[in-house]
């Protein structure tokens, strides 16, 4: 028997259900290095139920990622792993789950498969500016300009708190590598 794991953190402030926004197609772009578990409520509550889709989608970042030869693959593998099981864990039954994992540029991809799947709305989870951040003036980065600037859809941009990297927690927990071919 299967135990779902759920969310027990503080409940979210602001539901997006009670203020209408709801979505057939949702767009849910996380970093699996720093995910917010919080985020996954309101995703849940925008989503329609029986009918509504969620795409869980995970962007390498080319820029950072000097990928030796062979490595992309088990990388999209891991990636599409703990996708999979963020999926399992955290969203509410009767709610379609697709997982997608990209290679380029975050801002980038996430408009490139907004456009590719028709997304009604891209939930956008974001950490909260550190000090200096805010100091210097740069209170957001240019992933969410260059998405506020690009999409062809609703855009809604949230801050959360709490993070956890799927890579490390999850490490252990299964065989990650592909099988050779």
């Amino acid at each position: 028997m299967e135990s779902r794991v759920r969310y027990s953190g503080p409940r979210p402030r602001l539901s997006l259900d009670r203020l209408g926004i709801m979505a057939s197609r949702l767009l849910l772009p996380v970093d699996l290095t720093k995910c917010p578990p919080e985020i996954f409520p309101a995703a849940n509550g925008i989503t329609k139920p029986f009918g509504g889709e969620l795409v869980l989608l995970h962007v390498l970042d080319r820029r950072r990622r000097a990928t030796r030869r062979g490595a992309g693959e088990a990388e999209l593998a891991r990636a599409l792993r703990h996708l999979e099981r963020l999926g399992r864990d955290y969203v509410r039954p009767g709610i379609e789950v697709t997982l997608r994992v990209r290679i380029g540029v975050p801002h980038e991809e996430i408009l490139a498969e907004a456009r590719a799947i028709g997304a009604d709305l891209i939930l956008l989870p974001v950490f909260a500016p550190s000090f200096w951040s805010r100091w210097v003036g740069s209170m957001r980065g240019d992933t969410i300009r260059n998405l506020a600037a690009g999409a062809g859809c609703r855009l809604f941009v949230t801050d959360v708190r709490t993070r956890f990297n799927c890579f490390r927690r999850w490490a252990k927990e299964g065989p990650w590598l592909l099988p050779a071919t």
